[in-house]
């Protein structure tokens, strides 16, 4: 044949079937990349079909050999794991929405994703150029339960279970800026009468649980107000300002009365007392600390006054609503 020449074609097919073989020894050593990969691995082109996925991928969701195989789009795969209960019923619409909003570029990523059974994955999606994307897929469900414990105990008494001054301190942050939109709320500080007497007296295992006695009828008595435990035997109580001072002087006096009763720790008969001071979050109020030291004034002042007493924290801008609130304590009292 004219211008055919036998040791070039023979080189260009060595050449063709080396390109084969290495081709094959890359797509091996993905193959076992993706294996061993921890986390889930899908690609996605850009109708939305899926190009390569891994078994992790597929472990992670249940999902049968047939939805993970290349050319299955992404709304079959999420409808599958719909129909197969993967998610909390409650939670269908919102995690496929979430997922194609990540997908697309139009919210952030990664976001975590509940799973029925309780796992929980982080799922992030990263953009290509071709425009599909890729997704990573991890079981984090040990790492966020760890940091849900970390959390709480942060933010909750570990010997009560009542909240800490560090999430009083967030609760108050809110209640300063929701005062600004006119939704005012009172802080009640409360300390004690007599706790270092019980302790000198019964030892600390007594003070312990007398503790927790006292934080659970400030529970009882306090409703849907947030309480915590500052340390010690100092306890404050954040609750919502009633159209009516004689309300929130009423609620305040309550809780104090409620403390007041004899305790029975382990048989033994105890009478503990408490005084409160409190103050009102106005739109005036400028910071959480203020209203700390507002609360914590009018506390003094009712220790200084004798137990059992409440006191309401006077300033000058809201000299009369505090006077208000004084006058109906003291006619409750």
């Amino acid at each position: 044949m004219p211008g055919f020449d036998a040791n070039t074609a023979a080189g260009e097919r060595t050449s063709f079937e080396r390109l084969v073989s290495e081709l094959a020894r890359q797509q091996a050593h993905l193959e076992v990349i993706l294996a061993c990969m921890s986390q889930g691995i899908a690609l996605f082109d850009i109708n939305q079909r899926l190009l390569v996925s891994n078994r992790r991928y597929m472990n992670i969701y249940g999902a049968r050999e047939e939805l993970a195989a290349p050319g299955v789009t992404i709304h079959d795969i999420i409808r599958h794991r719909i129909n197969a209960g993967a998610y909390p019923k409650t939670d269908h619409e919102s995690n496929a929405d979430r997922y194609m909003a990540m997908a697309q570029g139009t919210t952030p990523s990664p976001q975590l994703f509940r799973l029925r059974d309780g796992r929980m994955i982080s799922v992030n999606c990263h953009a290509l150029e071709s425009g599909g994307w890729l997704s990573t897929h991890d079981d984090v469900t040990e790492m966020w339960t760890l940091q849900q414990e970390v959390e709480h105990m942060a933010y909750h008494d570990q010997l009560t279970g009542i909240g800490t001054r560090r999430l009083l301190e967030d609760r108050l942050q809110a209640a300063c800026a929701e005062a600004k939109e006119g939704r005012e709320s009172v802080l009640v500080l409360i300390d004690l009468d007599g706790f270092k007497a019980v302790n000198d007296e019964h030892g600390h295992q007594v003070g312990d649980k007398l503790l927790q006695a006292v934080a659970e009828r400030l529970m009882e008595n306090a409703g849907d107000a947030f309480a915590a435990r500052l340390g010690g035997d100092e306890f404050a109580v954040l609750l919502p300002a009633r159209q009516e001072d004689r309300g929130v002087s009423a609620t305040a006096r309550c809780l104090i009365d409620g403390l007041q009763k004899p305790y029975d720790i382990g048989g033994i008969k105890l009478d503990c007392g408490a005084s409160a001071g409190l103050t009102l979050i106005v739109r005036e109020t400028g910071s959480m600390d203020q209203a700390i030291g507002e609360a914590d004034k009018a506390l003094y002042m009712s220790k200084r006054s004798g137990k059992g007493r409440v006191t309401a924290f006077s300033a000058p801008i809201r000299t009369d609503r505090a006077d208000a609130l004084s006058a109906a304590v003291r006619d409750r009292g």
